[in-house]
């Protein structure tokens, strides 16, 4: 059948909370089916219907100039395009459950709509995927994300912390300044590196050179004291008896050296302690300089380490929540 002029078809828009997955499986379901009723060998079946061949763009919550990069607010919406060949009664899925397709159409150019964002959204890189019909040739691009400003609010261990990070359309790091403050009153802040993933946020903090020189330096200090000297000496002994046992019979070697092991886990455990205390006393005058999260429905969950007053690898848990204006 040929068609004159420009091929307009208007999808059904998913519905409100609608599982993108779900809908994915369904498809796939029905262009299994098609295949099978058609008859056609896999080569007839790529042939008719190939792989889609799009490229992306829209506008985001701004408005705007049609772009490569389309930034959807929390709460607003946006519009997309896919440009290209697309075949009839395929399909196009945005790879989130925090997006809803408002209204979405195929044409001979290829497939529009119009998206919302949920109001509680993270900042996040969405896919999005187009699946040709009956032959479930699948593409994906990108170039869509939940954007705009976010507020992030860390409580860790009694301190509160601030963060408003804006990341650049379509990249996954950013530096952004964390406020620390505890009961209200204002500690200080830190510059941090933060990544964003699949509704998810770390944050690494930006220490100076200096500064990673002096915990070396501490190290060293503690490894040339006294007391660590003491327990290499205990060691060096426990040592020398675990080498006469391997100069018995090879059937007493594990009884010989069984009643040993106790002192070396001694040691070893004091070696640690020595080191998490001068890891204390070097720590950060407040706040943390590691955070990671998991973000959902507007709130924050995970766990921090780098604290102050803490041993450097000591995790402290982590809440807090997110909101976008």
């Amino acid at each position: 059948m040929k068609w004159a002029g420009v091929l307009v078809l208007v999808l059904a828009a998913a519905a409100a909370g609608d599982d993108w997955q779900k809908r994915q499986s369904e498809f796939y379901k029905k262009t299994s089916a098609e295949r099978k009723q058609l008859g056609l060998d896999s080569n007839a079946v790529r042939a008719k219907y190939p792989t889609p061949e799009v490229t992306f763009g829209g506008t985001g919550s701004a408005g705007g100039a049609s772009a490569r990069c389309v930034a959807i607010c929390p709460g607003k919406t946006g519009k997309l395009e896919l440009k290209g060949k697309l075949p009839q009664g395929s399909l196009v899925l945005v790879q989130s459950n925090d997006v809803e397709v408002l209204e979405e159409k195929q044409t001979a150019s290829g497939w529009e709509a119009t998206v919302k964002a949920k109001p509680d959204a993270p900042p996040e890189l969405l896919g999005v995927s187009a699946i040709s019909a009956v032959s479930g040739i699948q593409v994906g691009v990108s170039g869509l994300e939940i954007g705009c400003e976010h507020t992030f609010t860390f409580q860790v261990a009694g301190d509160t912390m601030v963060l408003k990070p804006k990341f650049p359309c379509g990249k996954t790091e950013t530096t952004a300044q964390g406020e620390w403050s505890r009961a209200g009153k204002a500690l200080g802040a830190y510059t941090y590196q933060a990544r964003r993933g699949e509704h998810s946020l770390s944050l690494s903090r930006q220490a100076p050179q200096e500064e990673a020189m002096a915990q070396g330096q501490s190290t060293m200090q503690v490894m040339q004291s006294k007391e660590w000297k003491d327990l290499d000496k205990r060691f060096n002994v426990v040592m020398g008896k675990m080498n006469a046992c391997t100069k018995g019979p090879q059937s007493q070697i594990a009884a010989c050296m069984k009643p040993l092991q106790p002192e070396i886990d001694a040691i070893g455990k004091e070696r640690q302690a020595l080191m998490t205390s001068n890891e204390k006393k070097g720590s950060l005058a407040f706040g943390c300089g590691q955070i990671d999260v998991e973000a959902s429905a507007g709130k924050l969950k995970g766990h921090a380490s780098q604290c102050s007053g803490k041993a450097r690898d000591e995790s402290v848990p982590v809440t807090g929540s997110y909101t976008s204006p």
